[in-house]
């Protein structure tokens, strides 16, 4: 089986590379990724073989540029899984276009190629933060309406709304999967995660929105991976699919614990302004997912610990993704406008 697997080099498309490529003897994978602020090569140093091999081809450029896809739509591939987006809420309040772009018009690409070369199955991987805020006792499941609550959000239900479209009135095989929060090596270092973990290891304060009573359902991506490839091999063309561990932890809570992972003092949690429309909590239904045979399996505390010591003894990766981001004048940009009354 041939797959374009794009945003490759970022950090769910990474492991999922790596999951697959480690997994499956029959897969090869062409990766697409434009390399843009939280893609990088170093993601995909330690697969199989290397960066490219006989069964695994980086392509750097973007799921927007309809040429490209073209020419790789045409040299013949099986299936698509989608993982290429902007997904951070915070740059999306400042750059709502970028999302529109990345989130919304790269799709249509995709599909556009699904329908003209009969690829087999196209998977859009989404998020829970489509359908808005609830609380744990009052889940959604893939039936509820669509309330966005930010930017990004926002990019990611209208994809979501196109492929409906594109089933119902081009025929094409298409899936989407939305996952809650991921957590696991190599995520970009702006997530929540990552960013205490870097801060706490160098005793600088860490911010928390508001209260930090938010609460988010903390999904291992190894166990994502594997929720995506449930999907794209056994589920329901046309169907919609959430994938989450059911383990909600507050953003305070979370930092405590992260805290004592590192044996660090609890004080350094500075609670800051909250950012606009911040949603307090996302929760979803999973039964039908798991009626496929998925079920998470990593245990959360262990996870965690695994997951912040890789953050905190990784520096060659955490300096190789920092000087990148550094070179880059939107990023200044950002912080500059977003942490100024926070750090």
């Amino acid at each position: 089986m041939k797959l374009l697997v794009t945003g490759s080099a970022g950090f769910i498309g990474s492991n999922l590379v790596e999951y697959l490529l480690t997994t499956f003897d029959d897969i090869e994978i062409i990766s697409v990724d434009k390399l843009d602020y939280s893609g990088h090569k170093i993601n995909l140093k330690n697969l199989p073989g290397g960066i490219n091999s006989d069964r695994h081809k980086l392509i750097v450029g973007s799921i927007c540029d309809p040429e490209l896809i073209e020419q790789i739509a045409g040299e013949g591939i099986d299936g698509i899984i989608n993982v290429a987006a902007h997904t951070h809420v915070d740059r999306a309040y400042y750059y709502p276009g970028l999302f529109i772009e990345n989130n919304i018009e790269g799709p249509l690409n995709l599909l556009n190629a699904v329908e003209k070369h009969k690829i087999g199955r196209m998977l859009q991987v989404s998020t829970d933060e489509v359908y808005g805020a609830t609380t744990p006792d009052k889940p959604f499941d893939e039936t509820a309406p669509l309330r966005p609550g930010n930017y990004y959000a926002s990019s990611k239900a209208a994809a979501d709304l196109y492929i409906s479209a594109a089933v119902n009135s081009k025929k094409i095989d298409a899936v989407v999967i939305r996952g809650t929060n991921n957590y696991g090596p190599r995520q970009y270092p702006e997530k929540l995660i990552p960013f205490f973990t870097r801060r706490i290891v160098q005793g600088k304060q860490i911010p928390i929105y508001g209260d930090g009573e938010q609460l988010r359902d903390w999904l291992h991506v190894k166990d994502f991976c594997r929720a995506i490839w449930t999907v794209f091999t056994k589920g329901v063309a046309g169907e919609i699919y959430n994938a989450g561990a059911s383990n909600h932890v507050s953003n305070k809570e979370l930092s405590l614990k992260m805290l004592g992972i590192l044996d660090a003092d609890p004080q350094l949690i500075k609670h800051v302004d909250d950012r606009p429309g911040h949603d307090v909590c996302y929760a979803i239904d999973s039964t039908k997912i798991t009626d496929l045979g998925w079920s998470p399996v990593a245990d959360f505390e262990t996870g965690l610990r695994e997951t912040v010591m890789w953050f905190k003894d990784n520096r060659e990766w955490i300096e190789t993704i920092k000087e990148k981001s550094d070179a880059n004048p939107v990023n200044h940009e950002f912080f500059a406008n977003h942490y100024k009354n926070r750090l």
